[in-house]
């Protein structure tokens, strides 16, 4: 199941909430929604499993509130930090890619606290996204009763009991080539997260990175590796972190720091809430790598201890889960002749099917609504484009007609580029077609480029789906 969000009207949903919504309970395959590039100027709650969100240009695909934690309830009372986000994720195994999540509200000496992200689930999967706020940007932690009611209509997970702010729960969350932007505690929260290559930015104001709230039962919290820790703020403004509560953990692995990083690198909070061995550093790089005015407290790491601290040992927990570790996707991309769509889904095992085809679409037509360009965003490493043209092509329409023998295979190397360019393998399918050069083009560029052939065409010129989908399985 794919769905476009288009502001514009251009797609299936104008809303992200929307396509969320619309999205059956319990649906057990992945959903891919595709935002076109546009500000969304609205609270988003992901309260289902199994979802991709993909944006289509990061910079230019913001999801985007003014929510603070001054903001007044019903019955005059200020809401809090919890209720201020932009986006809450309480949905499980929820990926969000290639887009801009943003708390307009303000500086947080004015509003208070105001969250852009709040990642509740568990197994998330954030890449190439910008979070961007002042106070208290990112929380990965569990669902607070407030949220429940908060969040209504939209159905989320029941808060759960807290002790000290600290709830006896563990989420996980990964974090993978992301921009995190903020000033007070801008990453907080109990969750146990990997961060790999993201840029962290100091407001001008300056102010702690984290604010880790780690439960005393979990080995591992926050997890920095080869990330950058830069900002706006002067020298030594900036502080790697404190402690929200007693046993926070937070490990800042081969990060790149510069002056902008106070030499004692994290700070107690209190006289209660203070720096431990739980907080260490190990590799670092930059204008800040000397550690000799380090906290007194904080572990200096080995080699071989920071070696221990892998990804597999912070999140696998007792399903072994991975975040690099996919289910293969396979996206056809047709016309009405790849009317097989669903019984592939049923009889292709171990992968998911994104039924990508549209009826009455040429290969020229299907790269002229921006189709391609939108599943090329979704391509993985190890996934498969099967490519399924000529009926349409044919037409005498110039908006979809081409060339069976010049500007067909010129579109259809268009499809084998972009799986290419993605490590994704290419499939070319051909199928009956009243002008027979469509799918002899189709063979012949299958030859030239090296490309994998289905001939369906000859083996099943009007065979059924089921065997079809068997003829597919069988070559593949």
């Amino acid at each position: 199941m794919l769905y476009i969000v288009a502001r514009d009207g251009s797609g299936d949903f104008t809303s992200i909430q929307e396509a969320i919504d619309a999205v059956p309970d319990g649906y057990r395959a992945p959903v891919i929604l595709l935002l076109r590039m546009d500000e969304y100027h609205e609270r988003v709650i992901v309260n289902k499993d199994n979802i991709r969100i993909i944006g289509e240009a990061r910079d230019r695909t913001v999801i985007t509130t003014s929510r603070c934690a001054k903001d007044l309830d019903e019955n005059g009372q200020e809401k809090g930090t919890f209720l201020s986000y932009t986006m809450l994720v309480t949905g499980n195994h929820v990926e969000v890619e290639n887009l801009t999540i943003r708390n307009d509200a303000g500086d947080g000496r004015e509003v208070g606290q105001a969250v852009a992200v709040y990642a509740a689930g568990d197994r998330g999967v954030w890449h190439n996204c910008r979070m961007i706020a002042h106070q208290d940007t990112l929380f990965c932690g569990p669902t607070m009763p407030s949220v429940q009611q908060d969040a209504l209509p939209h159905r989320v997970p029941d808060g759960k009991p807290v002790v000290n702010d600290c709830p006896p729960v563990t989420g996980r969350q990964y974090f993978e080539d992301c921009f995190i932007q903020g000033d007070v505690d801008f990453i907080f929260g109990s969750y146990r997260c990997w961060f790999e290559r993201c840029t962290l930015f100091m407001n001008e104001r300056g102010g702690w990175y984290t604010a880790a709230n780690t439960p005393e039962v979990s080995p591992h919290g926050f997890v920095f590796h080869r990330c950058r820790l830069t900002g706006a703020c002067g020298e030594g403004m900036a502080y790697l972190g404190r402690p929200w509560r007693a046993y926070a953990r937070t490990v800042f692995l081969d990060c790149e720091m510069d002056e902008h990083v106070n030499a004692v690198g994290f700070e107690d909070w209190d006289e209660t809430r203070v720096v431990t061995e739980r907080y260490g550093e190990y590799g670092t790089r930059g204008a800040r790598a000397d550690q000799s005015a380090r906290h007194p407290k904080q572990k200096r790491l080995t080699a071989d201890e920071a070696a221990l601290i892998t990804i597999g040992e912070v999140l696998s927990g007792p399903d072994q889960w991975h975040p690099e570790q996919r289910v293969s996707t396979w996206f056809l991309c047709g016309d009405e002749t790849a009317d097989y769509g669903r019984a592939l889904s049923a009889l292709a095992g171990d992968v998911f099917v994104q039924d990508c085809a549209v009826p009455g679409c040429s290969s020229k037509d299907y790269i002229g609504q921006k189709r391609l360009s939108l599943i090329e965003l979704c391509l993985r490493p190890g996934d498969r484009l099967l490519i399924q043209f000529g009926l349409h092509d044919a037409d005498a329409d110039p908006v979809k007609g081409t060339v069976a023998r010049v500007t067909f295979p010129q579109y259809l190397s268009m499809f084998i580029d972009a799986a290419r360019r993605q490590g994704a393998e290419p499939v070319l399918l051909t199928s009956a077609c009243p002008d027979g050069a469509y799918p002899a083009a189709t063979r012949d560029l299958a030859g030239y480029r090296g490309v994998k052939l289905i001939d369906l065409e000859r083996l099943h010129p009007a065979g059924s789906a089921v065997q079809t989908v068997q003829t597919i399985l069988s070559m593949l």
